[in-house]
């Protein structure tokens, strides 16, 4: 899915449509691998046209990728159906006339490599937190004087607990206590 933004400006009229199944399992373990364990292959149809010598692109991207649990590093199934909508510029004066929240990016030497883009928002697609079937109600590990707990939790202990100042002279406070009751 590399393209020359040249031919690309020939769809003014008419936009151009694709439709491709990208096997990008072992360029996402290379460049994700800590993230993303396996990859189904991934069905991205979708339109480019060209409008005042700039690409719009509207991408669909289906398939699934395996990422580890959060909690316990299990294998968790993520099924992906989302969208893509860039404009791809060939000169940076072009920039003000997109929105800020437009995803406007400035091709170089006339090539745009769309799998490349499509392999980027897969890994944007993992969530921060995700857990594997059962975890969530599973009580949470610790180990011999350690556990984890909820956010939550943490904050009501912090709540309950004296707020204790800690500064360098800090622990010079009881120095001279210690020194007068030994004379």
């Amino acid at each position: 899915m590399k393209w020359y933004l040249s031919e690309l400006l020939k769809y003014k009229n008419e936009p151009f449509e694709f439709s491709e199944t990208l096997d990008l399992e072992q360029a996402l373990l290379a460049d994700f691998g800590d993230v993303i364990l396996a990859a189904t292959p991934m069905q991205v149809t979708g339109t480019a046209r060209a409008e005042n010598e700039d690409i719009i692109i509207h991408a669909s991207v289906r398939g699934e990728i395996v990422t580890p649990s959060t909690r316990s590093a299990q294998p968790v199934h993520l099924p992906l159906d989302f969208e893509i909508d860039e404009v791809y510029i060939q000169s940076a004066d072009h920039t003000d006339r997109y929105e800020i929240e437009d995803s406007v990016i400035l091709v170089e030497d006339d090539v745009l490599d769309f799998k490349q883009v499509v392999m980027e928002y897969i890994f944007l697609q993992v969530p921060l937190q995700i857990l594997a079937e059962g975890e969530a109600a599973a009580k949470m590990p610790s180990g011999e004087g350690w556990e984890v707990i909820a956010e939550d939790e943490f904050d009501a202990q912090q709540a309950n607990q004296p707020i204790e100042k800690h500064t360098p002279m800090s622990g010079l406070a009881d120095l001279f206590a210690q020194t007068s009751d030994d004379e």
